[in-house]
């Protein structure tokens, strides 16, 4: 089978890996901004090699988007979208079927086509709800069942409307960071201020969800930045995201604590400036450097002081998980109880990209078998 996901820990078999610009990529930009750019680039590039040689070496097919080496950032500025890096923020996998939306770099929706039939969702197709439509309409907005009947054709509105609509759309329910199948029941995470309007979307979208019994779960931010399973009775979460005595009872359940922020100098320093989004390491007083990725890559970045990376892992299967640290002594003691051995990956930029082992991968097929 091309795609076939029924778990997080059956032994993976094909994996897709995001990809990264080149550092030529930023070429001339004349500020003090073009060096640890190239240096981030370069570094994410090496790691990822890394990563597909230790996948590789476990046996796992790896697929990658592909870039034009010849694209500058000087060309053409506004309109390069961040990378293919984190395939999985707009990608699913589930079952033996593949859906994507088109909020991603376009190079991730060619290679899955040259892999194998894939399920695309356009983000103009989504909805917004009655009361949130009106409570946003000015009065040259259409009415609102003029709005869902039109809502895939552009040019029915003016512009401006066109624009703050899509601002104000709903992402599309899309990602493997918000979804976990476990066997035949469905985790699917929704941030805390989503309305129903999530799960409708979801089970319009995505017809197979429909065979699984889902339980959604209301979260802030990705799943897999909040809780993720390991193989049976066995899961890595922060504290207060699900009560698992209804969700998965009997559950073995390693809770991280926060990242510790308050220790790092350098982060506290630059939190002033960008508000704790991202970190590079050496460059906090580069005030060009964080001037330009305010202005240029602001939807290249995340909120790192959000997310616990030691939660972020890829399973190999059910006794390799792929880390990006091995120096958390709570998760290596977690690890050892359950048999499980710690595949130590680096990842240099997590706190640039705002993304673990786990956003940077989408696995295609794995070892289970059908469990409707």
């Amino acid at each position: 089978m091309k795609y076939n996901i029924w778990d997080k820990w059956d032994r993976l078999k094909v994996c897709l890996l995001g990809n990264n610009y080149i550092p030529e990529f930023f070429n001339n930009l004349n500020t003090k901004a073009e060096s640890p750019l190239k240096q981030i680039c370069n570094e994410t590039l090496e790691d990822l090699d890394n990563f597909k040689t230790i996948l590789k070496e476990f046996g796992v097919d790896v697929i990658q988007p592909e870039l034009d080496p010849k694209e500058r950032f000087v060309d053409n500025p506004s309109e390069y979208p961040r990378g293919p890096l984190q395939p999985r923020d707009h990608t699913l996998v589930i079952a033996n079927e593949c859906y994507i939306s088109d909020l991603d770099h376009p190079s991730i929706a060619q290679v899955l086509k040259k892999y194998n039939t894939i399920t695309e969702i356009k983000s103009s197709c989504l909805t917004v709800s009655e009361n949130f439509y009106n409570f946003i309409a000015g009065s040259d907005y259409p009415s609102y069942n003029d709005y869902v009947i039109n809502r895939r054709i552009p040019k029915y509105f003016k512009s401006f409307v066109w624009e703050e609509l899509q601002q104000m759309m709903p992402k599309p329910p899309v990602s493997g960071a918000y979804v976990f199948p476990i066997g035949k029941d469905l985790t699917v995470g929704y941030e805390k201020e989503a309305t129903d309007l999530i799960k409708y979307e979801n089970e319009y979208h995505i017809p197979s969800l429909k065979k699984f019994n889902v339980n959604y779960s209301p979260m802030e931010g990705h799943m897999d930045a909040n809780f993720l399973p390991l193989k049976p009775g066995v899961v890595l979460s922060l504290r207060d995201v699900q009560n698992y005595s209804e969700t998965l009872p009997g559950w073995d359940i390693c809770y991280l604590p926060e990242q510790s922020w308050s220790k790092v100098k350098g982060f506290n320093q630059l939190k002033k400036k960008n508000k704790g989004k991202w970190w590079l390491a050496g460059e906090e007083d580069n005030d060009e450097f964080t001037h330009f990725v305010e202005t240029w890559l602001q939807d290249w970045v995340g909120y790192v002081e959000e997310t616990v990376f030691d939660v972020n892992v890829l399973m190999l299967d059910e006794h390799h998980c792929c880390v990006s640290s091995l120096n958390n002594e709570k998760v290596n003691k977690f690890l050892k109880k359950h048999k499980i051995e710690p595949v130590y990956v680096p990842w240099r930029h997590r706190y640039f990209w705002d993304g673990g082992l786990h956003c940077i991968t989408t696995e295609l097929v794995r070892g289970g078998s059908v469990r409707y």
